[in-house]
């Protein structure tokens, strides 16, 4: 018993050391900055320490404590503790330039990093006054959050056993037979959508640094900008239009974006998000631009129109990226949709947060199903298959009860957020809408989540962000597994 306690400490040992052997490469990424900025040189040893340290605390712990059982099977327990532990131990490696560069203390650079690695997009940062190396750091917070730490890893290790770390993150695409093959072909396209956008904004007149930053965060569906007030910046409709088509890809299922690439346009079509997600869009574009129109807060309906669309999209997607100067100055109407917005999310298999178009798809059809069981006629068969990358499958209860039960813990988790927030100030509409962006990794604020904001704001916020990148119950099962964890550590001390 003791040594198959051993052994799977030391599976989880060695994961966690891989783990942190690529974060801290990553860290050292945004040193290539400094080749285009060589006066902000200072500012390398605190990416290069951060990094470096990390590199060397994963090898460690992987080469002496579990080289030898870094490959072994992990439980579905198991598994989502390791993806917990790697996600704490990256939020905490990536604050760690911002403190060392004086920028934001420890609060607000775990606030900042966990925002930016769920691709929530939140900042304490001032842009305005940040150096160019750290604005890379942040973008490519985005960069390996988006796609999700734990899909790089099963790209170096062996399908069997990082099946279940796949799916402990929040993954459940296939686009190839083999789990690892899988998560290359989502790393390679999501890589290549950010580097066919960079481009773009290049051609588009953007500079270089920002189309690279921006890409990152839109394909990502991040949020993160290089500047002060956002897309506003630019104030060009080429570049908007630009953001708004790598905001949808990101948003898209990347099995869905694998299938466009194959062709196999009807099938993309008949998948039970699609029309769904379109329709939430268009409608939402309509309502927007009527009130912002309404409310004198655009010159002309094309205006309104041109608003409307960039800022639906940003939001549903869970992006954030802004040609607004403020939500908090929109009328009522404009942030109760996007509340909605934020909490129906984009589409399963993206980046984006929130609910998901097919968590409600199933949720609203399984209603459906429900009401004709128990008032339609009942020697009537229905059908519940559900369309699902053009196949149509069957829905199964436990599926629907599933769904059920993750929308019903959403709401209790946005409620919780929401009534923490107002203990400490904020009124009860932007305490919703604050909780909703936290929870949906959408980023957008009305201005109660700030750099003077409490220690504890800032915290409960980053949680709230951790749960809904995990997607709930992955956290929830990873901590208690901790939690276990530690507990069986110290009654075998204690017994020793």
């Amino acid at each position: 018993m003791a040594s198959l306690h051993r052994n799977s400490g030391h599976a989880v040992a060695g994961y966690a050391g891989l783990a942190l052997v690529f974060i801290g490469a990553m860290l050292l990424v945004p040193l290539l900055a400094l080749v285009a900025y060589p006066d902000e040189v200072r500012y390398a040893p605190c990416i290069i320490f951060p990094g470096v340290l990390t590199m060397l605390v994963g090898y460690l712990v992987y080469f002496f404590g579990a080289r030898d059982a870094a490959a072994m099977a992990l439980s579905r327990a198991e598994a989502a503790g390791v993806t917990v532990l790697i996600w704490i131990l990256a939020v905490a490696a990536y604050a760690l330039p911002l403190v060392a560069a004086g920028l934001l203390t420890v609060p607000q650079a775990i606030f900042e990093s966990t925002s930016g690695l769920t691709t929530t997009g939140l900042s304490v940062v001032d842009v305005a006054a940040c150096p160019h190396v750290m604005l890379m750091h942040r973008g490519m917070m985005h960069y390996v959050g988006g796609v999700g730490l734990i899909l790089v890893l099963t790209c170096i290790v062996s399908d069997a056993h990082g099946l279940k770390l796949y799916s402990a993150e929040g993954h459940t695409e296939r686009l190839l037979s083999s789990t690892a093959s899988s998560a290359r072909m989502v790393l390679a396209l999501y890589t290549g959508i950010i580097a066919l956008g960079a481009a773009a904004y290049v051609i588009a007149g953007m500079p270089v640094f920002d189309a690279i930053n921006i890409s990152i965060s839109a394909v990502s569906t991040g949020g993160f900008a290089v500047r002060p007030d956002s897309m506003a910046s630019y104030n060009s409709f080429p570049i908007e239009l630009i953001t708004i088509i790598l905001m949808l890809a990101g948003a898209t299922n990347f099995l869905l974006n694998f299938m466009l690439l194959q062709g196999k346009f009807r099938a993309f079509v008949r998948h039970a998000e699609t029309i769904p997600f379109i329709g939430i869009i268009i409608a939402g574009t309509a309502v927007f631009a009527a009130l912002v129109f309404a409310s004198g807060q655009a010159d002309s309906a094309a205006e309104a129109a041109r608003i409307g669309l960039f800022q639906t999209v940003s939001v549903m997607t869970s992006t954030g990226l802004q040609t607004i100067p403020s939500f908090g100055l929109l009328v009522p109407g404009i942030l109760y949709l996007l509340v909605f917005l934020m909490i129906v999310g984009g589409e399963a298999g993206s980046t984006s947060g929130g609910i998901k178009v097919y968590r409600l798809v199933v949720y609203s059809r399984g209603l459906i199903w429900s009401l004709r069981e128990r008032f339609g006629h009942r020697r009537r068969v229905y059908s519940t298959k559900i369309n699902r990358f053009g196949k149509l499958i069957p829905c199964s209860k436990d599926e629907i009860a599933s769904i059920q039960t993750f929308v019903g813990v959403y709401v209790g988790l946005l409620v919780i957020c929401g009534f923490l927030f107002t203990l400490f100030g904020a009124s009860v509409g932007d305490a919703v809408f604050e909780a909703a962006s936290c929870l949906g990794n959408t980023g957008i604020s009305v201005g109660f989540l700030s750099a003077g904001s409490s220690p504890v704001v800032l915290i409960a916020g980053s949680v709230a962000m951790l749960f809904g990148r995990l997607e709930i119950f992955p956290l929830i099962f990873g901590l208690r597994w901790m939690l276990q964890s530690i507990e069986e550590e110290v009654r075998h001390a204690a017994q020793h």
